[in-house]
């Protein structure tokens, strides 16, 4: 049968999204490697004159990034309208998908609606962190595993064990416009061109350039295309230090050591879960220090748990 990917990389303005859907799209070819796949966009709204030709489909996977919310009506990164709920019902499945931020409110009614009318029944669903697990328990949702992310699921300790964890003389950074703290931002800049010989910048976000001239100068930059990232890790003795999470998380597919630096529940849930090195942003000064420590990389994966979601399609 005919399967939907839903693509968070469409019309994004963050790069770290075809970071994510490059690893969605990875295990989509090894799980539907005989059905026809079409990718949708989340960041715009289906056109009700094509809502009749995803009938046919029958399961739509949604991967990687934090599209859940308590309130899906205001901000929504995931455009989704009340007549896609009908086409789309318990068709969707999602793939190590995140909840957008720690939110104490309860989840709004409509948003409950809407998740329980698109969310599969038949399937597992797999999340990235186990604040998420417990936000859709809240709901009712409970046929759900903790995987991570997928970008983290071929990070195995025979991939991190080519990972040398000793000091480089070069890094590349990252800084995150939306959510600012121009003290500790400035303080990374300064501990990273203080201890490094080379300081480069990838610029992930759209708006991110504009922050980080506004913080210091004398740097290098990396152009906003993830093939120049991709190539930059590949070809420069380098290791990455910055607030980005998937950027880090590239860098380690890359076999180089990385500190991503917490600004979010993203990374610090997966801090807590499977033990990536993440340093709080509100303990800056920390980082002068651990730029030289010795770093062994070893994710604690559920094996388990990413076996039973991928397998699960193997019986349809």
């Amino acid at each position: 049968m005919p399967k939907i990917i839903f693509d968070t990389s469409i019309g994004t303005t963050n790069l770290g999204d075809h970071i994510i859907m490059d690893a969605v799209d990875r295990i989509s070819d090894e799980l539907f490697m005989d059905d026809f796949v079409i990718n949708v966009p989340t960041h715009f709204s289906i056109h009700p004159k094509d809502l009749p030709k995803l009938r046919k489909y029958d399961t739509g996977i949604v991967g990687g990034t934090n599209l859940l919310k308590n309130n899906t009506l205001r901000k929504s990164q995931w455009k989704v309208g009340v007549k896609d709920l009908f086409v789309l019902r318990h068709k969707v499945v999602l793939l190590g998908v995140g909840w957008w931020q720690y939110q104490d409110k309860p989840v709004s009614g409509y948003s409950k609606m809407m998740y329980r009318s698109l969310f599969s029944k038949r399937y597992l669903h797999a999340v990235r962190d186990n604040y998420t697990l417990q936000k859709l328990g809240e709901i009712g949702v409970k046929n759900v595993v903790n995987t991570g992310c997928p970008t983290v699921w071929g990070l195995d300790e025979p991939h991190c064990s080519q990972i040398n964890p000793k000091k480089r003389d070069t890094v590349i950074t990252t800084i995150t416009d939306y959510m600012r703290d121009t003290d500790r931002d400035r303080r990374m800049f300064d501990i990273l061109k203080k201890h490094y010989h080379k300081v480069y910048v990838w610029v992930q976000g759209s708006k991110d350039r504009a922050y980080i001239e506004s913080l210091t100068s004398g740097i290098g930059y990396v152009a906003p295309k993830l093939s120049a990232f991709d190539s930059f890790l590949e070809k420069e003795p380098c290791e990455y230090v910055g607030t980005r999470l998937h950027a880090g998380i590239r860098a380690l597919q890359k076999k180089r050591k990385a500190i991503i630096i917490g600004i979010d529940n993203r990374a610090l849930e997966m801090r807590n879960d499977i033990g990536l090195n993440v340093l709080e942003r509100q303990r800056i000064d920390l980082l002068e220090e651990k730029v030289h420590e010795e770093m062994s990389v070893k994710l604690y994966l559920d094996k388990d748990a990413i076996f039973r979601w991928k397998t699960q399609f193997k019986s349809q």
